[in-house]
C-alpha cells in the first residue's frame, strides 16, 4: 500500500484554495461572473478534496473538537447556515430579476428582440453578420445563434450593442 504524506502540503493547499474560493465568491457576489465562476467552481472541488484530506491527515486532532462545545456550536451554525442556503436556492426559480431578463432576452428570437432595440429584425441579423457571425433567419434566438457559432449569448449581445 502506498502511503500519502499530506502534512507537508494540505495545509498550504487549503490556504491557498480557501483564498481563491473566498475572493472568487466575493467577485461573484458582486456580480462578476465570467470568467471567475468557472474557476470557483473547479478550485471549489479542489478545495473539497484537499479539506478532506487535511481531515484524514489530522483526524487525531479534528476529533477533539467535537468534545468541544464552542467548536459543536460553530459546526452546527454554519452547516445550518449551508444547508438553509442549499434550500433556499433550490426552491428559488430562475434566480434574480436581472439573471431571468438576460436568459429571455437569449431566448427570444430576433424579431421580438429588435422591437426592443428599436431596429428591425434584419438589421440585427445584418449587424450580427458583419461581426462574423452566420445567422440563418430572424426567427433564430441569440442562444441558438450563439450556440451555431461556437460561442456564447453574452459575445452576440456585446455585438448587437457595439
Amino acid at each position: 500500500m502506498i502511503s500519502l504524506n499530506t502534512r507537508q502540503w494540505s495545509t498550504p493547499a487549503i490556504i491557498a484554495a480557501g483564498v481563491f474560493v473566498s475572493v472568487s465568491g466575493v467577485l461573484m457576489f458582486f456580480g462578476m461572473h465570467d470568467p471567475v465562476k468557472l474557476a470557483h467552481e473547479w478550485i471549489g472541488l479542489a478545495f473539497a478534496v484537499f479539506v478532506g484530506l487535511h481531515i484524514a491527515t489530522h483526524w487525531r486532532g479534528f476529533k477533539g473538537y467535537f468534545a468541544q462545545r464552542k467548536a459543536l456550536g460553530i459546526i452546527a451554525v454554519v452547516t445550518l447556515a449551508t444547508l438553509s442556503l442549499m434550500v433556499v436556492s433550490g426552491t428559488h426559480e430562475g434566480g434574480n430579476a436581472r439573471h431571468r431578463i438576460f436568459h429571455s432576452f437569449e431566448r427570444a428570437p430576433l424579431t421580438e428582440i429588435a422591437p426592443l432595440l428599436d431596429t428591425s429584425a434584419d438589421s440585427l441579423a445584418t449587424k450580427l453578420q458583419s461581426e462574423g457571425f452566420k445567422v440563418a433567419s430572424t426567427a433564430q434566438s441569440i442562444e441558438e445563434i450563439a450556440s451555431r457559432n461556437g460561442t456564447r449569448p453574452p459575445e452576440l449581445i456585446h455585438a448587437l450593442f457595439e
